[in-house]
C-alpha cells in the first residue's frame, strides 16, 4: 500500500523534480538527509532518510542492509503551521512543498554552533512568514537536534507548528512496517516524547520536546501524513494498554499563541534513536547546547532569511 501510493504521487506529478540539492550529513550514530522539502530525508526514497547505527562504529548497512527509519515504502517525514491567517501548510519529503523547494545550506565554522555536523533550510509562505530548519548533531551523538523559527511577515493568530514521521526501521530487513508505539517513556511525559521501535529489531525513534511552548503528541492510525496540529495539541494514541502495535505515524505539535509581525518563534526539539524505548532521549549520547547560544543562532538566522528575501 506505502509503494502503491507513493507510485500514485509521482504518476500525477505530485513529487517535485529534483532540481535543488539535499545534502547528508554524517556521524557515528547517525546519518540523515536533509531534503530540498526542509525536512529529514534525501527527497522522496532516495537514501539516506535518516539511518541509524546503534554501535557508533559508522556501520549503516549492517550485512548490506540498511538501518533505515525514513526511506523505505512512502517516505514521510514532515512539518506543519496552521494559524487563522495561513490555514494548514505542509511540508513532507515525499512531494508536498507549501513552504518552498529550495536547497539546504551546509552549516561550518561558527555557523555550527560548535556541532560537527549542521545545516540549515529556509522556507516561507509568501506575505504571512517564513520558517527555518536547522540541524544539528556531534558525531558521538545518538540524536539530531531540531531548531525550527517562525518569523511573522503579518500578525498570526492561534499559530500552531507539527512535525511528523512514519517510523519503518524492520522493512529492509525484515519486510515489514509495523512498530510498538508509545507516547512517554520512564524518563519523559507523554506530551513531551513519542517513540516507535520495530517489532523485530528493537531499533527506536522518538520526537522529544525541547521547547518552553506547550506541547503534546499523537500515535495516528494513517502511516504517512502528518496531521494537523490543532489535533495533535488535544493528545490522541494508546492509553491501556500505553502502547500499541502497527504501521502507525508519529505526531508531535507546539502552541505558539499570536505572533505579531516581525516576531519570531523558536522552536527546540529532537529526534532520538536507541534500541531501548523505554529510556530513549534520555542518556544516550546526545548533547544540547546553552539555550542562549541556541537563541542567538535562531535570531540571527531569522535576520539572513529576512536578508536573502530583501536581495
Amino acid at each position: 500500500m506505502k509503494r502503491l501510493l507513493l507510485a500514485s504521487l509521482l504518476s500525477a506529478g505530485l513529487v517535485a523534480a529534483a532540481t535543488a540539492a539535499p545534502i547528508t550529513l554524517t556521524g557515528n550514530y547517525v546519518q540523515v538527509g536533509i531534503s530540498d522539502y526542509g525536512t529529514l530525508g534525501s527527497n522522496s526514497n532516495t537514501p539516506p532518510g535518516i539511518r541509524h547505527d546503534p554501535s557508533g562504529t559508522g556501520n549503516f548497512t549492517p550485512d548490506g542492509v540498511a538501518n533505515d527509519y525514513l526511506t523505505p515504502g512512502t517516505p514521510s517525514e514532515a512539518f506543519a503551521v496552521n494559524s487563522l491567517e495561513t490555514g494548514f501548510r505542509v511540508n513532507n519529503n515525499y512531494g508536498i512543498d507549501n513552504f518552498g523547494f529550495t536547497s539546504p545550506t551546509l552549516l561550518t565554522g561558527a555557523a555550527a554552533n560548535g556541532y560537527d555536523n549542521a545545516a540549515s533550510w529556509t522556507g516561507g509562505l509568501e506575505g504571512s512568514l517564513s520558517i527555518t530548519n536547522s540541524y544539528f548533531f556531534n558525531n558521538g551523538d545518538e540524536r539530531v537536534l531540531i531548531r525550527t523559527v517562525i518569523t511573522a511577515l503579518q500578525d498570526l493568530t492561534n499559530l500552531v507548528f507539527g512535525r511528523h514521521l512514519d517510523p519503518d526501521p524492520d522493512v529492509n530487513r525484515f519486510g515489514s512496517f509495523a512498530t510498538v508505539n508509545t507516547r512517554g517513556n520512564s524518563l519523559f511525559a507523554p506530551e513531551n516524547l513519542v517513540s516507535a521501535a520495530g517489532t523485530n529489531t528493537g531499533l527506536t525513534i522518538g520526537l522529544l520536546n525541547l521547547s518552553s511552548y506547550t506541547s503534546n503528541t499523537g500515535i495516528s492510525v494513517g502511516c504517512c501524513d502528518i496531521d494537523n496540529p490543532y489535533n495533535v495539541l488535544a493528545g490522541y494514541g494508546p492509553t491501556s494498554p500505553t502502547t500499541n502495535i502497527g504501521d502507525y505515524g508519529l505526531q508531535m505539535a507546539w502552541n505558539i499563541g499570536d505572533l505579531a509581525s516581525g516576531a519570531s518563534a523558536i522552536i527546540e526539539y529532537a529526534y532520538v534513536m536507541g534500541d531501548r524505548q523505554d529510556t530513549v532521549g534520555g542518556d544516550n549520547g546526545g548533547t544540547v547546547p546553552e539555550p542562549g547560544s541556541l537563541a542567538l543562532l535562531g535570531l540571527g538566522l531569522a535576520a539572513l532569511a529576512r536578508l536573502r528575501r530583501k536581495a
